[in-house]
């Protein structure tokens, strides 16, 4: 019986083949027109420049022309998220390499996904690349990771309680202070009177300073607010070190090159080496005192983790409650927040 995957079905040998023909054609014509119109150093560096795009696509993409045409997306084996660089090139070089066997042998290494015994119709290159080739669901429009989608007027998502272990407080901790309310204002302290030390023997003792003169009470005991003390903060730290604060209130777009939604918006460009985040992925909402995510229809998702491990995906569209401790997940990226009172640390 074959077994399929959570997120789609393996594609059978005889379309897997179709696909790759069509790509190997698409190369050899390309290579075979340039060294007839120009000259055989010109054909093989159009056909390495066919192979270099045909790797970016099953990169960002998880297709090529002939995927395309049959509708088929290699995914990653452990999760529904596009190849990446990395396994793309060991996927595609394996293939390359069988090639080099009587040019018949790049079929051979195709063809292999029919000795899989798991069910999953991996070929030698999928299981070495972590990778599988599944159909695509059809009848839902494939969005581009460089694409933004705007988002509409969300839907509020509460996510289900479930039952957690009490919060462990070590006794240090427990014994720290409360820290006020960010907007509540600070009382200025006055400070004590500083008492001249007695001059020694044979010294001039200085002349008394006259007291300064109070001013007069006001009517009202109203606070003093002190300068120096900044609003309160959110501190974002990403799990490759990378690290934002931002003033409180705020709404924040993550992306890899994120775009306002709004004229006050902040932005938060995240490193993505691998491109697999969409240029506007996620959007934060922080009143100050409690924050809301929405995903913005990014192409590989965003997922809600909490303390005990629970992934929550995030519904694209959807105004989601963010609990404390609980960490946010772009692609392969995660963030957690921290709420900072006073200022700059």
């Amino acid at each position: 019986m074959t077994q399929s995957p959570p997120f789609g079905v393996p594609a059978t040998v005889g379309v897997r083949i179709g696909a790759f023909s069509v790509d190997a054609a698409l190369v050899v014509i390309a290579a075979g027109a340039a060294s007839l119109l120009g000259s055989p150093v010109l054909g093989a560096a159009v056909a390495a420049e066919a192979l270099l795009g045909l790797w970016i696509l099953q990169a960002r993409r998880g297709f090529g022309p002939g995927a395309l045409l049959f509708g088929l997306r290699t995914s990653r084996a452990e999760a529904p998220l596009v190849p990446g660089a990395g396994r793309a090139f060991v996927r595609g070089s394996l293939v390359l390499l069988g090639g080099l066997v009587l040019v018949a042998g790049a079929w051979v290494v195709v063809a292999s996904a029919a000795f899989d015994r798991s069910g999953l119709r991996r070929s030698w290159a999928d299981r070495a690349a972590g990778t599988v080739l599944v159909v695509a669901p059809r009848g839902r429009p494939d969005q581009d990771a460089d694409g933004t989608t705007g988002i509409a007027e969300p839907t509020v998502h509460a996510r289900p309680a479930a039952g957690r272990e009490p919060l462990q407080v070590s006794a240090a901790a427990a014994a720290l202070p409360t820290a006020p309310a960010w907007d509540t204002p600070l009382l200025a302290v006055e400070a004590p009177a500083v008492v001249d030390a007695p001059a020694a023997a044979g010294e001039r003792a200085p002349a008394a300073t006259p007291p300064a003169a109070t001013p007069p009470a006001r009517a009202s005991e109203e606070p003093i607010l002190t300068g120096g003390v900044g609003r309160a903060q959110l501190l974002v730290v990403f799990d490759t070190g990378q690290r934002e604060q931002i003033d409180l209130p705020a709404a924040v777009n993550f992306g890899r090159a994120p775009v306002a939604s709004e004229p006050a918006d902040v932005l938060i460009a995240v490193d993505d080496p691998d491109r697999l985040i969409s240029k506007t992925h996620l959007r934060l909402e922080h009143d100050g005192e409690t924050a809301w995510v929405i995903d913005a229809g990014s192409t590989n998702g965003s997922e809600l983790i909490d303390d005990d491990g629970a992934v929550h995906p995030l519904q694209p569209g959807a105004r989601t409650l963010l609990e404390d401790g609980t960490r946010v997940r772009l692609s392969e990226r995660v963030f957690t927040l921290s709420r900072l009172i006073g200022g700059p640390v």
